[in-house]
């Protein structure tokens, strides 16, 4: 499987969202802050945006290596069934 390359962007709404790179179908992932946080984290909200996501991307990454793990004890595992690398 041919890896996925992910881009951060801010939409026209004001919204974060992450999406693949080559497409501009719906993004994968939105983070929203009201209008309140926005002023208090000025525009910082962009890198705590980023830094959410990238906890997301990791998370989903470890349970994939957790779901490889306990399929590799049950049964045999093909090459084209190992997890997807994501980051």
């Amino acid at each position: 499987m041919s890896d996925m390359f992910l881009e951060i962007v801010e939409m026209d709404d004001g919204q974060i969202a992450l999406r693949r790179a080559d497409s501009d179908d719906e993004p994968i992932m939105r983070i929203t802050f009201s209008d309140e946080v926005r002023e208090q984290l000025d525009e910082e909200y962009i890198d705590v945006a980023k830094v959410m996501m990238t906890a997301g991307i990791h998370m989903i990454s470890d349970l994939n290596v957790k779901s490889e793990e306990e399929r590799s004890d049950s049964e045999p595992v093909e090459e084209s069934d190992q997890p997807r690398v994501i980051h």
